[in-house]
């Protein structure tokens, strides 16, 4: 499914379009085609008035049509007396060239193309919207080739429909394995590509967040606040974002002699946090502190947990990655590692731009912790005193 974006608006498949900053080239073209009604001069010795066409021309003057086509387009490449000859053909037919669509085909389109993943990813929604805001900043719409997954045949699919809009410029925001992205590089030399989640020693443009980092901060926060025994909830395992960040964690947690009790994989939604922690809380073992690799699964880990009475973060800490607006009004709040996707997607957007400059180049936008009610220091004691204390206090109120 492929559709355009153009100051707010939505056109489908593959008509051309404009944006309101700069559409002077394309808006000219179809102006003149506009006016060309009448695209070939009938010659005055034919009385049928028929429409000549390039293969006339050609026939006549002995050239193929792409020949033809150089002269017509005032092209160097043709031999001078060759020249006379099609010219010689195209005045005796009356041939006359249709200026307009000469100049439509060699348009190009200031648009920026974004092959994407289900933008009902939030994480992927907001790297979306960051490409749209800055791509029109610098005067450029947005076409948007949504993708059910990053098989090569459908990258190669959405790069050729982005092809026929006249589209030079693409961004990839989803993860493409390093064969794949330096092959598309390779197959299409003539388009700019930056590629937002592909593995770090991949030869193209890329941009990308400290992923392996901000988890080891998470890691490294949970074991500060006393906790040894780690539940683990990565994303898919084909994502390059979500083994860099699983890597983290485990790197950060075996080199401090803590626990790793369970590892689960999720799809980056609720329902896979959700499930993955009813899994966890099955087996009977103990566990103090849930890594989730982005907040929409935390939220799923949340629930479970509330459903089975475990308190957060008393018993059992939790921290996500992103930090989604909504994680600040999780219950309770939720502590995250903040993606700064505004400047990800500005980053790609000026790289996809710059073609000459940004040939196999890469950027690392750092992560940060926002700490909220989620996590905290773990208490020696297996009861909560103040707890007790109050209940204490209503028992003594009632008695006589």
């Amino acid at each position: 499914m492929t559709f355009c974006v153009f100051e707010n608006k939505i056109a489908l498949n593959s008509a051309i379009f404009t944006t309101s900053n700069n559409s002077n080239s394309i808006g000219k073209s179809i102006s003149l085609m506009l006016e060309s009604k009448l695209i070939f001069k009938s010659h005055q010795a034919r009385s049928n008035q028929m429409s000549v066409t390039f293969k006339e021309v050609a026939k006549l003057a002995g050239v193929s049509t792409q020949t033809v086509s150089r002269v017509t387009n005032g092209s160097s490449s043709v031999a001078e007396e060759t020249k006379k000859k099609v010219l010689a053909a195209i005045d005796e037919l009356g041939y006359v060239p249709n200026r307009g669509a000469q100049i439509l085909s060699r348009a190009k389109a200031n648009v920026v193309g974004l092959i994407t993943l289900d933008i009902g990813l939030h994480g992927i929604s907001l790297i979306a919207s960051s490409i749209r805001q800055h791509a029109q900043k610098k005067g450029y719409g947005i076409s948007l080739s949504i993708v059910p997954d990053p098989a090569f045949d459908n990258m190669l699919s959405a790069i050729r429909e982005l092809k026929s809009q006249k589209v030079e410029n693409i961004i990839f925001n989803l993860h493409v394995v390093k064969h794949d992205a330096e092959a598309l590089v390779r197959q299409f030399p003539d388009l700019s590509f930056v590629f937002i989640d592909v593995p770090p020693n991949t030869k193209v443009s890329s941009v990308s967040a400290s992923n392996y980092e901000g988890a080891q901060t998470s890691a490294n926060l949970m074991l500060e606040h006393k906790r040894n025994k780690f539940i683990l909830i990565s994303g898919p395992e084909n994502s390059n974002a979500s083994r860099l960040r699983l890597q983290g964690w485990i790197d950060t947690v075996c080199s401090n002699d803590a626990t790793i009790v369970h590892r689960f994989e999720g799809d980056w939604q609720a329902k896979s946090g959700y499930l993955s922690t009813k899994e966890a809380l099955t087996t009977g073992e103990t566990f103090d502190a849930i890594l989730v690799a982005n907040d929409q699964m935390a939220l799923g880990v949340l629930r479970a947990l509330d459903e089975q009475g475990v308190k957060v973060p008393e018993q059992v800490a939790v921290i996500g990655f992103d930090d989604t607006e909504d994680s600040a009004f999780f219950n309770p709040p939720l502590s995250t590692i903040r993606q700064d996707f505004a400047a990800i997607g500005e980053q790609a957007v000026d790289f996809v731009l710059n073609k000459e400059e940004s040939e196999s180049k890469r950027s690392i936008a750092t992560t940060s912790l926002i700490e909220r009610q989620s996590t905290a220091i773990k208490q020696d004691s297996l009861y909560d005193k103040k707890e007790i204390q109050n209940l204490l206090n209503q028992i003594n109120q009632l008695l006589p």
